[in-house]
């Protein structure tokens, strides 16, 4: 019976005093801060308010609606201490309320929640906002339990108990209902195994809701022994200098990024040339691009910005994953080609060689290769047969290995289409199909 615990215990055990977490402010100061020790703390301090007033048992899902910083984190681990499954959502704020309080609704509907798990300024706010916009929405009734309210001894008043199902990650739901992909901690040890290559320095300001930053650079970091900077994703649209600034002050190795960050990064007037003279980037070992299409010549033109403060055009690479996949499925991509566009609309691709003739194409960036045990096949998903596409040819990408996750929450319909492809071929090994093209 693994456990993303077990793993945590022993870096206690060893870096019982060195930092773990940090949280910052728009102007790089400190508003909380945990080491090893102390967050272990704090997440039995929760664990113990939950268990002792109120009645949830182990799978019970949990909704975690918790503004930028830290807390969420602690109330994450206090979960999974209990055996209570974790839902992190994005917390609704008076801007677009009514639209992200309907998908938070529809997240505590179809995972059954029984409470939400918040922090009191929050809760407040959440309340305000919902007699403002007259809204009636069910999970409104539910138990709400404020974070807060725990003691902050630390005492361990409770029942360790144990789920198979670390969490559930919702996706995004941008194109239809938002689907709840099951985590494992098998999936999520696997995962992390093949990500981390070395004792990190992290710096995030990616939500904590979603897979890159929650898992990422938050559970990651705490089972390989390493640290984190973070700050709000609203602090980084407001001050993007204060990305490369924490990365410089505190000799960061790792960070990543959409690809929109790094375009944010470059446009005239974000960040000033006074400021630019402060930056030096030569700690980074692991800069990131992903979760979005990546822009060859946003990718080009930061490298060519960057490389004179610091920053070595091995550390900064393109990635590629997805939540049904725990998070990385490939990473270390650096080379880039043009195809004939044309050809690619008729699932063809082929490079256009430099100082040919010119023609209509598009510039595609490599995500690198498979990570560890991770299996990847083009397949032609009329014909489910790899072998039946040529070197150039455009099909599905699908997907094997530990860090499949074990399917999408009470969907066994597309549960079984998406994670449990059959290849012709074969029918000893079931695939993820991703839905996306390579």
């Amino acid at each position: 019976m693994q456990s993303i615990l077990s793993e945590f215990e022993k870096r206690v055990g060893e870096y019982s005093n060195k930092l773990l977490y940090v949280f910052l402010d728009i102007k790089g100061n400190i508003k909380t801060s945990y080491t090893y020790r102390e967050f272990d703390l704090r997440t039995n301090s929760i664990a113990s308010y939950i268990a002792n007033n109120y009645h949830l048992k182990p799978g019970d899902r949990v909704l975690l609606a918790y503004p930028a910083g830290l807390e969420m984190i602690c109330a994450f681990f206090a979960c999974v201490k209990l055996g209570l499954i974790p839902v992190p959502v994005y917390p609704p704020s008076a801007q677009g309320f009514e639209s992200s309080i309907k998908k938070m609704n529809f997240i505590a509907q179809d995972c059954e929640a029984k409470a939400i798990l918040t922090e009191r300024s929050y809760y407040w706010s959440i309340k305000v906002n919902l007699e403002r916009n007259n809204s009636n929405e069910s999970f409104a009734s539910m138990n709400w339990i404020v974070s807060d309210d725990s003691m902050p001894s630390g005492m361990v008043s409770f029942e360790p108990a144990h789920s198979d199902i670390l969490f559930l990650q919702y996706t995004s739901g941008s194109t239809n209902d938002p689907k709840g992909v099951i985590v494992t901690h098998d999936n999520l040890l696997n995962n992390c195994d093949n990500v981390v290559d070395h004792l990190p320095i992290g710096v995030s300001w990616l939500p904590q809701y979603h897979d890159m930053g929650l898992i990422g650079y938050y559970i990651f970091f705490a089972l390989k022994g390493g640290t984190t900077y973070g700050f709000s994703p609203s602090d980084f649209i407001l001050k993007p200098s204060l990305w490369l600034e924490t990365i410089t002050k505190y000799a960061a190795t790792a960070s990543s990024a959409p690809n929109f960050a790094y375009e944010y990064c470059l446009a005239p007037g974000k960040i000033s040339e006074e400021i630019l003279q402060t930056i030096n980037l030569s700690s980074l070992r692991f800069l990131m691009i992903a979760a979005e299409p990546i822009n060859i010549e946003v990718y080009q033109n930061f490298l060519s910005k960057f490389q004179p403060l610091g920053l070595k055009a091995k550390s900064f690479f393109a990635a590629y994953g997805l939540a049904e996949f725990t998070l990385a499925v490939s990473n270390y991509g650096r080379n880039f080609h043009s195809f004939d566009t044309n050809l690619l609309k008729k699932n063809e691709a082929k490079v256009i060689e430099k100082g040919a003739p010119d023609l209509n194409s598009t510039g595609l960036m490599s995500c690198g290769k498979p990570l560890g045990n991770t299996q990847v096949k083009i397949v032609d998903p009329n014909s489910k047969l790899p072998t039946s596409l040529k070197q150039g040819q455009i099909g599905e990408i699908w997907i094997g290995g530990k860090s499949k996750c074990a399917g999408y929450w009470n969907r066994p319909e597309l549960s079984e289409k998406y994670f449990e492809a059959v290849l012709d071929e074969e029918h000893d090994q079931k695939w993820l199909r991703s839905g996306d093209l390579g």
